[in-house]
């Protein structure tokens, strides 16, 4: 019996690509993957357990490059890298939230923190706070895994990977838990939708700076300067 040692596959299609050069303006809005959203009672996984929250945690940390939520509906979010340019507005955001607090009270939560909203859903914030009140009435377990309740203050940044809609519909999600002031940063669209208590959206464009109104007082961030200006050639997302 004679042997056929099998060509090598991505030997054998490697020669017939061809990779040609890449600019900026070839590069489309979302060239990543977006979210993955499985529906795990349809998967047979019984998502109403008390330590669901736990157990996402220990998920991301598992897996480096994912993010990991759950929705009102039953769903698992994945969440691919954002990639760096998103990085740097988060860590633009969060620094200047974290010098602000330092001279305030209440608590500054950086990337990864999660929180269980009266909906079910489990998320994440790009950058968030709570006040001195919610910070004292933290329970030993909310600090190891998840905090019960929306932050005071919300930040997301709109990532290559992110369609605007279900990104305003997840600011929704948290004023609908009990944030007092958010906002919902676009640097494609040079845009700031600022979300408050109780009130429509205002959507601002290519603004100086935003604030933090009565619930951050004092608190100033450069958005054109750090975000907006940093994205000169913004492309042209898709809704």
């Amino acid at each position: 019996m004679t042997t056929t040692q099998k060509p090598d596959t991505a030997a054998a299609i490697a020669p017939a690509i061809t990779v040609p050069p890449v600019h900026d303006a070839d590069i489309p809005p979302f060239p990543l993957a977006g979210r993955l959203r499985l529906n795990l009672s349809a998967l047979g996984v019984d998502a109403g357990t008390p330590d669901l929250g736990e157990r996402l945690c220990q998920l991301s940390k598992d897996n480096d490059l994912y993010d990991f939520e759950f929705s009102a509906q039953g769903e698992l979010i994945i969440m691919p890298p954002s990639g760096w340019d998103t990085g740097a507005y988060e860590g633009a955001i969060n620094t200047r939230v974290g010098v602000w607090q330092e001279e305030n009270d209440g608590l500054y939560l950086p990337l990864s923190v999660m929180f269980r909203l009266p909906s079910g859903a489990l998320l994440m914030p790009d950058a968030s706070w709570i006040s001195q009140t919610r910070h004292d009435e933290l329970r030993a377990q909310e600090y190891q895994s998840v905090i019960d309740g929306a932050p005071d203050f919300i930040v997301e940044i709109r990532s290559r990977t992110d369609a605007l809609r279900p990104g305003l519909a997840k600011m929704d999600e948290w004023m609908a838990g009990g944030a007092r002031l958010g906002w919902y940063i676009d640097p494609y669209r040079q845009q700031a939708h600022i979300y408050r208590a109780g009130q429509d959206a205002e959507i601002l464009d290519n603004p100086e700076t935003l604030s933090g109104e009565d619930v951050l007082p004092g608190f100033v961030f450069p958005v054109r300067r750090l975000i907006f200006a940093r994205y000169a050639n913004p492309p042209n997302p898709s809704v």
